[in-house]
């Protein structure tokens, strides 16, 4: 008669499966709450706007108001008494006609939003706002037709809408349902154990079928497709066998790798995702490809025009080549200088040279817009002293995009100048005098001692650099503020601007953000493949 097996043994294929079956889970609950706070949160605002513009609606028709819903009839705009160039406004509640003022709860938002309304006009018959107070009220505005009781405007302001609850129970649900499934699986063994793995973490895409998300259904799916694969392979066993091995070392490496996840994965693959979508008066739509495609057509403006992408783009690349030419150059210059044995003092010099680095460099810019400001700034006063006339700095190209590169320049010579430094004391003395003596020139030496031992420690120093040109915001932003008329600025500085100085789209600034990304992505791959292909070629 066969032993039984014992009770360990039988229960450890349904352990690892419930194993496996708790990673998919995972990643699939956090891609259906992201679903339902979509639905939900695109529900509510559609609820909001549509109570909204039924409450205006009924007002401006003389009907009765909807209940809970602030409905007032709205005069025009007239001067004030005490001051022409003010504007007032006089509403119909329900204690009679009465002056908009800051006594009385929403009448600043109501006349502001009957204001942007009259502005608009004609080109919209209604506006509509969900309001950013996170409240989740909505605005919204229409003509009056014929002046009801004296009414040019019908507002109306929803109460604080609520979202919808989290579902917990029905995850819960469905997660039982799946682990059951799983260990099911488990239990008859063989390609039932991957069958199990798929239907089990495939039946949490139920519930986003339900809201109506078939993204999600199909993301769940895929995930629940890929475990099972990897399961089959014995891919999750060996990563399973890995991370016991390694508990120790990654006990130590998980809050890195969480902080690394919150900050860093997160924001970024929130940014690729808000730029397929575009933010108008509170509310987001999916729009696609719309975005890119409008920032890579230059948006409809000739390419000489600074709000065409292509031109920005031509500043951010001449921008970053001046200043990274110019660090390079001057650093190593300075390091060559500061390397030399006969000067007193190098160690005070150094320090000194380091200090525009170690200032912060929003200071630093906001020291050097003084300097080149007006009539009476630091470097036109200088020039007034030499007998020469003063530079309207931020009036040209020219010299706003010289202004920024000087003060770009001083603050990025000392980081070249400390890596050149480094990579000059690690140079063995005994190669420059074997090559006096073999009668090298200065030059010689420089070219064919320094520059082969400078080159690879300058190379990721300018690969850096040149990143940190490239999304140089301080400066940019503080000294010439992109005068003249935009054409300093660089990408972005106008991914700033597209998100809070031009309506709030943050889908163009994220799209904006996406394309620096890949910019400075195939910067960063083909400029380490040219810089290989030239160490092994002189190798």
């Amino acid at each position: 008669m066969p032993a039984p097996t014992p009770p360990s043994a039988a229960g450890a294929p349904v352990v690892r499966q419930l194993r496996d079956f708790a990673v998919g889970a995972l990643l699939a609950v956090v891609i259906a709450t992201c679903a339902f706070v979509a639905v939900r949160n695109h529900d509510l605002v559609e609820r909001q706007v549509d109570l909204a513009v039924r409450a205006a609606d009924a007002v401006a028709t003389d009907r009765p108001a909807l209940p809970d819903v602030r409905a007032v009839l709205v005069g025009p705009a007239e001067p004030s008494a005490k001051h022409a160039y003010l504007r007032k406004r006089r509403a119909l509640d329900g204690d009679g006609w009465r002056t908009l003022g800051p006594a009385t709860p929403d009448d600043k938002l109501i006349y502001d939003a009957a204001t942007r309304f009259e502005r608009q006009r004609p080109a919209a018959t209604t506006f509509v706002q969900v309001l950013s107070d996170g409240s989740g009220r909505a605005i919204a505005v229409r003509a009056v037709r014929d002046g009801v009781r004296g009414g040019t405007l019908a507002v109306a302001v929803t109460p604080p809408g609520r979202p919808a609850p989290y579902p917990l129970l029905v995850m819960i649900g469905v997660l039982g349902l799946g682990a059951a499934l799983a260990a099911a699986g488990a239990l008859v063994g063989g390609r039932a154990r991957v069958a199990g793995t798929f239907a089990g973490v495939a039946a949490l895409a139920i519930p986003p079928a339900l809201w109506g998300s078939p993204i999600a259904c199909v993301a769940i799916v895929l995930v629940a497709g890929a475990l099972a694969l990897a399961q089959r392979a014995a891919f999750t066993e060996r990563v399973a066998a890995g991370l016991r091995y390694h508990r120790t070392a990654l006990a130590f490496l998980t809050p890195a790798m969480i902080a690394m996840l919150v900050l860093v994965a997160t924001p970024f693959v929130i940014g690729l995702v808000l730029g397929f979508y575009d933010h108008k008066q509170g509310t987001w739509e999916y729009v696609g490809l719309s975005n890119f495609g409008e920032i890579l057509s230059g948006g409809g403006h000739a390419l000489d025009d600074p709000l065409n992408f292509w031109f920005i783009l031509g500043v951010t690349v001449m921008w970053t080549l001046a200043n990274v030419a110019l660090h390079v150059s001057i650093g190593v210059a300075l390091a060559l200088l500061l390397s030399r044995t006969w000067i007193r003092g190098r160690g005070l010099f150094r320090m000194l040279f380091i200090l525009p680095w170690a200032i912060p460099n929003y200071i630093t810019a906001l020291i050097w817009k003084g300097m080149f400001l007006g009539e009476y700034g630091a470097i036109n006063s200088l020039f007034h002293a030499a007998g020469l006339d003063g530079v309207s700095w931020f009036s040209s190209f020219s010299t706003s995009f010289a202004a920024n590169v000087a003060t770009n320049t001083w603050l990025g010579f000392p980081f070249m100048m400390v890596v050149a430094l480094g990579a000059l004391e690690s140079i063995p003395k005994d190669l420059y005098e074997a090559a006096s003596v073999d009668g090298a020139s200065a030059w010689q030496r420089f070219r064919h001692i320094t520059l082969p031992h400078l080159r690879p420690a300058l190379g990721p120093a300018v690969a850096l650099g040149s990143i940190w040109t490239f999304n140089m915001f301080n400066v940019i932003y503080l000294v010439s503020a992109g005068e003249p008329g935009g054409a300093t600025n660089i990408l972005v500085t106008d991914a700033y601007r597209w998100a809070f100085e031009r309506g709030e789209r943050y889908g163009m600034a994220a799209a904006y953000a996406t394309i620096i990304f890949l910019v400075l992505l195939l910067w960063t791959v083909f400029g380490a493949r040219i810089a290989r292909s030239k160490d092994e070629g002189a190798s």
